[in-house]
């Protein structure tokens, strides 16, 4: 194994985290509200926004004309789970007694979000099935990336899990669509191995 680099079964199994992709979620996007407190809320108040973001680039790419019947099948089936992963956080959230936050309230809000992870895709050209899965896998990229960072500062075990869960659907997201990309070729279409991380 490369040094410095964990599986993400070892991830997962062993709930080693540290702050990988951090650059993908230090920046907390500001659509009009202050940023998170520190604490299991905080961290899950981000989380949150994530999700609420993932939610609006599916909602977006499954109104488009652009996707093939196999491919809106699938976007319609992880837009499902992506919002189970919204109620999720929310009721975890109002457990905590804390503030459910909004989501973006535009398309140039959720644009704005999105260049703040470093997505710098298109919410609006959305004109071919391409475009479409690539937004896509890259929200589930920054998602995946939410949660590995949320890992390291979580301390209830039963959120700690939560986050694991969703995490590793949202990797199995990443893996359809880019099947979807890749028209099932293996080779290209599999996740990373790895996830960054300190030992």
């Amino acid at each position: 194994m490369i040094e410095g680099w964990l599986t993400r079964r070892q991830l997962v199994t062993g709930g080693i985290a540290a702050g990988a992709l951090g650059s993908l979620v230090s920046a907390d996007p500001v659509w009009g509200a202050p940023a998170p407190s520190e604490g299991d809320s905080g961290v899950l108040t981000r989380a949150l926004r994530v999700e609420q973001l993932v939610v609006f680039a599916y909602r977006r790419v499954a109104s488009s004309s652009a996707l093939k019947p196999a491919a809106a099948q699938a976007v319609g089936d992880l837009l499902g789970q992506e919002l189970d992963h919204v109620t999720a956080l929310e009721r975890a959230l109002r457990a905590l007694g804390a503030a459910i936050p909004a989501g973006p309230a535009d398309t140039a809000a959720a644009q704005k979000a999105l260049g703040m992870y470093h997505v710098h895709r298109s919410l609006t050209d959305l004109v071919t099935e391409h475009n479409c899965l690539k937004l896509l896998i890259d929200m589930e990229s920054v998602a995946e990336g939410a949660y590995f960072s949320a890992l390291a500062k979580l301390s209830d075990p039963a959120l700690l899990r939560l986050a694991l869960e969703i995490m590793g659907c949202e990797a199995q997201h990443w893996t359809i669509l880019s099947g979807l990309l890749h028209r099932g070729n293996v080779m290209h279409s599999v996740p990373y191995p790895f996830v960054q991380g300190s030992t």
